[in-house]
């Protein structure tokens, strides 16, 4: 009776604490690898850490190498084309014919994101702090009343389906209102005049020392948006409706004369013109 409970009860018993172990094992080394780790903290203090991307100096690769590209996704192609240079295969233009919130990033994400300086800073007009930049010029826009264009940065896992600033860890500053988005929907807040006259020229810059974000209009910086956010950020636009852009990484002048020293693959010293410009927080 003994050694029949041993082997109807014992022995499955043993097997299932294996399984359930080796099973516990793998469950780890794949969350280890492949999940996204989130420290939470404040509002402006969150992180999120993805898993490790092959080794790759960003800051090697020359500014022709940076370029926005389509996801996977095959539907996407019906909204949004990208003509790239026959010699450089840098990005010439980009296209939008969509009938809704549409977004494409680009190949890399920002090179070094992850530096962290939350240190009180006194302001005075010599303050210099390095920065990454990009620019946008607007080509056509046919329908500038119900067309919105959005500028930004956002994380790889952004959805396709959402304009930067409307979903998780992404900032996007909004052509139909001028208005900026940082984790949110619907309803953003006002910071400059709406644009998206053809020729208009949107620029885009983050110092990731202390984690802000900064657009500028035309050659003229609107001040920071938003200050201390630190993610692994991709240059990422959208549209929701039919207009084409023209996209310079650095390959040209930009219209921000400030920022034409260097390119998005390396930061560029920036220095505050005014008390408005720069704010660190402790």
């Amino acid at each position: 009776m003994f050694y029949r409970e041993i082997i109807t009860i014992g022995i499955p018993t043993m097997f299932f604490l294996i399984i359930l172990n080796v099973n516990t094992i793998l469950c780890q080394k794949y969350i280890d690898e492949n999940i996204v780790l989130q420290i939470y903290g404040s509002e402006n203090e969150q992180f999120l850490i993805k898993k490790k991307e092959p080794d790759l100096d960003l800051k090697k690769l020359s500014i022709n190498e940076w370029k926005f590209v389509l996801k996977s996704e095959i539907s996407v192609s019906e909204y949004i084309s990208v003509k790239h240079d026959k010699n450089t295969l840098k990005t010439v233009e980009i296209s939008f014919n969509a009938e809704s919130d549409v977004m494409i990033q680009t190949n890399y994400p920002l090179p070094n994101v992850f530096i962290k300086d939350t240190s009180s800073v006194t302001l005075f007009p010599s303050l210099s702090i390095e920065y990454y930049y990009y620019e946008i010029t607007i080509l056509s826009n046919h329908h500038i009343d119900e067309t919105i264009i959005a500028i930004g940065f956002a994380p790889k896992n952004h959805s396709i389906y959402r304009l930067p600033g409307c979903d998780t860890h992404s900032v996007g500053f909004h052509s139909d209102e001028g208005r900026t988005f940082h984790n949110e929907g619907y309803t953003g807040s006002k910071y400059a005049e709406k644009w998206g006259e053809i020729n208009d020229v949107i620029g885009c810059g983050y110092c990731p020392s202390i984690g802000q974000v900064f657009f500028t209009m035309n050659g003229k910086n609107l001040g920071i948006a938003y200050t201390g956010l630190f993610h692994p950020w991709y240059p990422t636009i959208g549209s929701n409706g039919v207009c084409s852009l023209k996209v310079n990484f650095g390959q040209e002048e930009f219209k921000y004369k400030e920022a034409n020293d260097l390119s998005i693959t390396n930061m560029i010293p920036y220095k505050a013109e005014n008390n408005n410009e720069i704010i660190s927080t402790a």
